[in-house]
């Protein structure tokens, strides 16, 4: 049974729409995975004037962008050094970024196990460079991009019930896991820091996965009929 017309008419967006998702869910696993780059403290302060973004980011990250300090070699190495402070070294100002921290109280959780496993039955595997436990944020997030990243694929084929599929699982995984815990880490690292790239950085992430769910993950006619 192939699509009605309505629907093969609406691929190209979804197309799209998957494609820029995958992309910024790379963008802001990176941002927890490495420490920050030029290239990406000016992607995050053209937000402010991206039409692209313009849907999600709420007046309190305008905001926050809008004192960005100007990129200078002496706020860069101290940004470089503020991101290990915050997510590489257990000292003062460490939020440790891991789901089973903030939903079970310590490292290697319940939160762990499961999201082990979703991966596992997923063929998800985590990139070897980074090292990281499976609940760490930005592996959370790179996770997320990959099934983004396979949804477009299921589109691009014109395979909707794959895509749905797919749009499920993103879903689940982000109300299961990521939201219910990234607004407690958001809020502990504008605790920590007083750096707006990070503050930038936490509210961000949270005005784009509150929106993905809410806007992005809501195509009325397409699930009706995919459904079917």
């Amino acid at each position: 049974m192939g699509l009605p017309d309505l629907l093969e008419n609406k691929i190209d967006s979804y197309v799209e729409l998957a494609f820029d998702r995958s992309n910024f869910y790379f963008f802001l696993s990176s941002v927890f995975l490495k420490p920050p780059t030029i290239s990406t403290i000016k992607i995050v302060m053209e937000l402010i004037s991206s039409y692209e973004f313009s849907n999600f980011i709420s007046n309190q990250t305008v905001d926050s962008l809008s004192r960005m300090e100007c990129i200078n070699n002496v706020w860069f190495e101290n940004l470089v050094q503020e991101y290990h402070d915050l997510f590489k070294v257990p000292l003062s100002k460490y939020v440790a970024p891991y789901e089973s921290v903030y939903r079970d109280g310590h490292l290697h959780g319940q939160s762990a196990i499961d999201v082990k496993k979703i991966y596992h039955r997923l063929g998800f595997q985590i990139p070897h460079e980074y090292y990281e436990l499976s609940d760490h944020i930005g592996i959370e997030l790179a996770f997320m991009a990959t099934l983004c990243k396979e949804e477009h694929k299921a589109w691009k084929e014109k395979n909707a019930k794959l895509a749905r599929s797919l749009c499920d699982i993103e879903e689940r995984f982000l109300k299961d896991h990521i939201a219910c815990w990234l607004s407690k880490l958001c809020n502990t690292i504008c605790e920590k820091t007083k750096d707006n790239f990070y503050i930038c950085i936490a509210e961000i992430n949270l005005d784009f996965v509150q929106f993905d769910i809410a806007h992005n993950l809501r195509k009325g006619d397409f699930y009706s009929y995919v459904q079917q």
